[in-house]
């Protein structure tokens, strides 16, 4: 990937302020930064953000966790229950157009930092929110960890499989809440700098994890709001659509998707069942889900006769969706990946080159620019001289 150091991304001259830690608020900041927003990332002193210290694995030193959240950012360090830390951030927030924290509802007026406080001296300011629940409602205290928001969503029972009728609840393998509401959070932060483009003033914009995660899942939240019809446990299944899921076959597993009849057609071409097209039990998929446990024996019967890659090249010159079933790593070394330069090599002064995964966001004739993940405090000295009074610098370099 062309990484010329001349294009600095859509969002070139924009000062993103970056009070958040964990996951869904670096998130949010971390695709503003790779669209080219300058983040001034504020950590505490001790320890900074907790994701430093989540592992292993850690990379001579530093925590993987961190790094893959944090790359395109300046750190500094600055005691907010300090007065002089509290000035340096109005100073910052003064001069910033998007400001993004996570602390708990409440947390940001009590130090006397809130969008009301922070507004009359920055109307511009787009000040955005990201927290597990809301900042209204009964939970709104609540810590909103990933794993909390997905059961309280129902993600574990749904993602789950059923043993014995006995619900076992899964986790997702990745903070699917946090990137989630990370995601909503810098999509709105977007839409508010273009409303302020016409209205000249700022807005607060709050995102909670829950209400992300609710909102992603049209299937099941739509089944249980419009049909009545509460999720149950589906394991690697779907709950809709026959067959859509991981295939037996005679070495290794395959991963097949048949989401309407004309694919259907074609599939029972590719396993040698023709007559399978107008069986009554699986012609329609409401039939193919009525009976599924008798067709995906019989579809698996037919599987087991063949290795994965005899079955992947059959069911790719049927033009079948399929694909095997890779690790992370190995997912990285797939052809296409390769192909598409969707890992990037990044010089840390402490590391060397830092492999990362790219930004999936590609524009036409632009390159997206990547920084290293800054190093706790890295930028302090620099960035108080910049944006505040002497005597603030003065006192946060004591």
């Amino acid at each position: 990937m062309n990484l010329d150091k001349q294009d600095a991304g859509p969002l070139k001259g924009l000062l993103v302020l970056d009070l958040t830690r964990a996951v869904a608020g670096p998130f949010c900041t971390l695709m503003l930064g790779d669209l080219g927003a300058r983040v001034i990332k504020v950590e505490e002193a001790e320890g900074g953000d907790e994701t430093r210290h989540w592992g292993p694995p850690f990379v001579s030193g530093e925590s993987a966790y961190f790094l893959a959240l944090n790359r395109n950012k300046e750190s500094v360090l600055l005691d907010l229950k300090e007065e002089s830390g509290l000035a340096a951030l109005h100073h910052l927030a003064n001069a910033a157009d998007v400001l993004v924290q996570n602390f708990r509802p409440g947390v940001m007026e009590k130090l006397g930092i809130g969008y009301a406080t922070l507004k009359p001296a920055n109307p511009r300011l787009v000040f955005a929110s990201i927290s597990g629940f809301g900042l209204t409602g009964p939970d709104r205290s609540r810590p909103g960890y990933d794993l909390i928001v997905q059961a309280m969503a129902g993600v574990l029972l749904a993602n789950g499989a059923s043993s014995s009728g006995v619900a076992d609840p899964v986790k997702t393998c990745f903070p699917i809440a946090d990137i989630l509401a990370g995601q909503f959070a810098s999509q709105a932060i977007l839409a508010a700098l273009l409303e302020r483009q016409t209205t000249g003033q700022g807005n607060h914009i709050e995102v909670s994890l829950l209400e992300a995660l609710l909102a992603s899942m049209p299937n099941l939240s739509s089944s249980a709001l419009t049909a009545k019809q509460d999720s149950i446990p589906n394991g690697p299944i779907h709950s809709s659509i026959v067959p859509y899921q991981v295939l037996k076959c005679r070495d290794a597993p395959v991963a097949v998707a048949v989401p309407n009849n004309r694919i259907w057609k074609r599939f029972c071409a590719a396993l040698g069942q023709p007559h399978w097209r107008e069986d009554e039990r699986y012609s329609i998929n409401q039939a193919r889900h009525e009976n599924r446990a008798e067709l995906m024996a019989g579809i698996e019967r037919v599987t087991m006769q063949k290795d994965a890659a005899e079955w992947l090249e059959i069911f790719d010159r049927h033009h079948i969706p399929s694909g095997p079933l890779l690790s992370v790593a190995q997912a990285f070394d797939h052809p296409q990946v390769l192909d598409r330069e969707a890992v990037v090599t990044i010089e840390h002064p402490q590391l060397g080159p830092l492999r990362m995964v790219a930004n999936p966001m590609r524009f036409e004739g632009r390159s997206t620019q990547y920084k290293h993940p800054p190093r706790l405090g890295e930028n302090t000295e620099d960035i108080l001289e910049e944006f505040c009074p002497s005597e603030v610098s003065a006192s946060q370099k004591q």
